[in-house]
């Protein structure tokens, strides 16, 4: 029993969530036109910029639109998964890391997929 165990666990499949990326309307402070507003950090960026949405995994982007408003383009991991026993968070999971490296990973047991 003990060996069948452990070819489980050898066998166990790493997966890593995708990152997401979305666009929404930047912040704007009424005081600082022409550039978006980063609440996680308290400071303003130029349209091209990035920054990181530290505490949280992922970065922004400020990005002008085609209409000429600001937009902020938000990349992160995305919706976590379902619950599953059949999969665990994965010790490989590095939350203090740099997006995409902070995204949580999880070990599946062969031929399980995480659901969203």
């Amino acid at each position: 029993m003990k060996t069948i165990l452990v070819f489980v666990a050898v066998v166990a499949v790493a997966i890593a969530q995708q990152p997401s990326t979305r666009v929404l309307p930047a912040d704007v402070l009424r005081d600082f036109p022409g550039v978006c507003f980063a609440s996680t950090s308290c400071k303003t960026h130029k349209v091209g910029e990035k920054w990181s949405l530290a505490p949280f995994c992922g970065i922004s982007e400020c990005i002008k639109g085609d209409d000429g408003k600001l937009l902020e383009k938000v990349s992160d991991c995305g919706p976590l998964p379902k619950p599953n026993n059949k999969c665990k968070l994965s010790p490989k999971t590095n939350l203090n890391a740099t997006f995409p490296d902070c995204c949580p990973k999880f070990d599946c047991e062969p031929g399980v997929k995480l659901e969203f």
